[in-house]
């Protein structure tokens, strides 16, 4: 008797690895025509790789746990039992005993029929990041039990070899069909660029064209952390750290972005630099009732928002020395209000010794009055601060400040 469900038993893996190549091929047709041109088919295949490569499932069977629970068990179909009533459910008590197997990889492989399977799949509970194998008995009938969880679990470890063998075929493959998507889409987009120049005409400017770089087709959305003040009243919001990290990683990748163009920003100001780094932004998460949009308003540069509240806040400047840096501090502590507030500083050097202003970022930042500590981060363009707020000096902020080269 089990309380759990059958595993690899609702669709055939070899379909799903199909879709997903078909998912591929149709994301590749949806790259830009500017990035497909400004990305090396080696680049535009990475992306595609790191997008749908399938991680494998990994069960850390030496580290399987057991637990045991009180339960009730319905004897009423039992014939050697004496029940004198079987019109109904009639319960005893019982013992469950539960296998917790860590795992690592792709949970909705658990439901895909591998290339080599059994007529009598094993059964288990797939919780977050726990295989939950059980098995339900009499409490007067308990013998056996540990037998019965130990073939379910050697069947699951046998099921899990060969979809892990599945799998890598699959990643393995998809190198090749990524790379096979990459050609054809930036074959599309030069012979449609070639088309356009046999007319000899001037080419309109759209002005919905798409963003320097291709962006997931999946877009984010942040859900932001609430965490209780100390004083009674509404609970204070928290942007995420992951979404912060996230947001920051958006940010450096506009480096690869310039490099690969550096006479289109070689003229730019602040303001038009900063609008590149939105259209990134904005292209990664959907804004909605909660202000996870990002804009800017008057000196403001970027902003997430809840409700009224700032949960990022980043500042654009170029390089004028270590005083207009504690300037910018100062600006952004008068914007920040709430504890554990997520800011960033984006500078653009164009000063040419960028090995000179990066000397100058760390002492710079702590001999400002609301320093309270360096962490290390990042590399050597990259820099994290913890700062207090300007009015508590219990109230703390992270401040990442990136450095950018910028093209004269």
């Amino acid at each position: 008797m089990s309380r759990s469900d059958y595993l690899f038993n609702e669709g055939y893996l070899s379909a799903a690895f199909e879709g997903k190549r078909r998912e591929l091929d149709q994301a590749a047709q949806q790259v830009p025509p500017a990035h497909a041109l400004a990305s090396s088919v080696d680049e535009l295949a990475g992306e595609l790789i790191d997008r749908y490569r399938i991680e494998p499932l990994d069960l850390d069977w030496d580290q399987m746990s057991v637990s045991v629970d009180d339960t009730r068990v319905d004897v009423s179909h039992d014939p050697m039992r004496m029940v004198f009533d079987r019109g109904g459910p009639f319960f005893i008590p019982g013992t469950t005993v539960t296998y917790h197997v860590p795992f690592r990889g792709e949970r909705d492989l658990f439901k895909f029929q591998p290339s080599t399977f059994t007529l009598n799949p094993p059964r288990a509970q797939v919780a977050r990041d726990e295989l939950q194998i059980a098995e339900t008995r009499p409490a007067d009938a308990t013998g056996g039990l540990r037998e019965e969880l130990d073939r379910t679990a050697a069947s699951i470890k046998s099921y899990v070899a060969t979809v892990r063998s599945d799998v890598e075929r699959f990643n393995a493959e998809l190198e090749q069909s990524a790379r096979g998507a990459a050609e054809r889409r930036r074959a599309k987009v030069l012979a449609d660029r070639e088309l356009v120049a046999s007319f000899g005409l001037p080419v309109k400017r759209r002005d919905d064209a798409a963003p320097t770089y291709a962006t997931p087709a999946i877009r984010r959305a942040v859900s932001p952390e609430r965490k209780s003040g100390r004083a009674p009243g509404p609970a204070e919001p928290v942007l995420p750290a992951e979404e912060y990290e996230h947001i920051l990683d958006v940010l450096q990748k506009m480096t690869h972005v310039l490099e690969r163009s550096p006479k289109a920003f070689a003229t730019m100001d602040e303001e038009s630099l900063r609008q590149h780094f939105l259209v990134q932004l904005n292209g990664q998460y959907e804004g909605n009732a909660t202000g996870e949009t990002f804009n800017y308003e008057g000196k403001t540069d970027i902003l997430v928002r809840d409700r009224d509240r700032n949960l990022f806040i980043g500042e654009c400047k170029f390089w004028k020395g270590a005083q207009h840096l504690c300037e910018t501090i100062d600006q952004i502590l008068g914007y920040a209000s709430w504890r554990d507030t997520k800011t960033a500083i984006l500078i653009f050097n164009r000063n040419r010794d960028l090995t000179k202003v990066l000397a100058q970022i760390s002492p710079a930042v702590r001999s400002h009055p609301s320093f309270v500590r360096e962490i290390t981060y990042g590399g050597e363009t990259d820099f994290r601060f913890v700062l207090h707020h300007r009015d508590d000096n219990e109230r703390e902020l992270t401040l990442t400040v990136l450095v950018f080269d910028i093209p004269a």
